[in-house]
């Protein structure tokens, strides 16, 4: 059991290959022209400093499927409700999956992933990320979109620093 707040990469990076092994999970196999999406709804909802905003994951998926190929979207979250309304409002039929085992799955080994500023997604798309800032023409390269500024998105403004992963690209 590990109880704290350990989102800083600097407490584990120099230990991957053990937390690597620590978190292994049997594999999940995602289409590499599919992009998985970890949306938090729930009470981030309730504070428009922290959810993000329709723009945000418009402007992701236009990157995802423009320079990595990307052709289907998953919505993996915590509010099935409000993700299914919120992306049905962005004009896309989303395949909504609320299953906190396949959630971390899909995140863990999925190719494609834009995450929200929540802390679940962050160990299973760091340890999928085997490079420092993909560059898109790499095809073999996986790539994780993230919110810029973490928590606080919408202000632009790092109030929480230790959410700086290397191996993201920020939106």
């Amino acid at each position: 059991i590990i109880e704290g707040e350990f989102q800083d990469e600097r407490y584990w990076e120099h230990r991957e290959k053990e937390v690597d092994e620590w978190l292994k999970v049997e594999t999940l196999e995602v289409p590499n022209d599919t992009c998985v999406i970890g949306f938090r709804g729930g009470e981030f909802a309730l504070y428009p400093d922290l959810f993000l905003t329709k723009e945000y994951w418009e402007e992701a998926m236009k990157i995802m499927v423009k320079d990595y190929g990307v052709k289907r979207f998953q919505i993996h979250t915590d509010d099935a409700q409000l993700a299914d309304k919120f992306f049905s409002e962005i004009g896309i039929a989303p395949q909504v999956i609320h299953d906190i085992g396949i959630n971390w799955r899909s995140m863990r080994y999925a190719k494609h992933a834009i995450i929200a500023n929540s802390s679940f997604f962050i160990l299973p798309r760091w340890l999928r990320q085997h490079i420092v800032n993909p560059d898109p023409a790499d095809c073999d390269s996986p790539v994780t979109i993230a919110p810029r500024y973490w928590g606080r998105r919408n202000t632009k403004v790092w109030s929480l620093p230790q959410n700086y992963y290397s191996r993201f690209k920020y939106l």
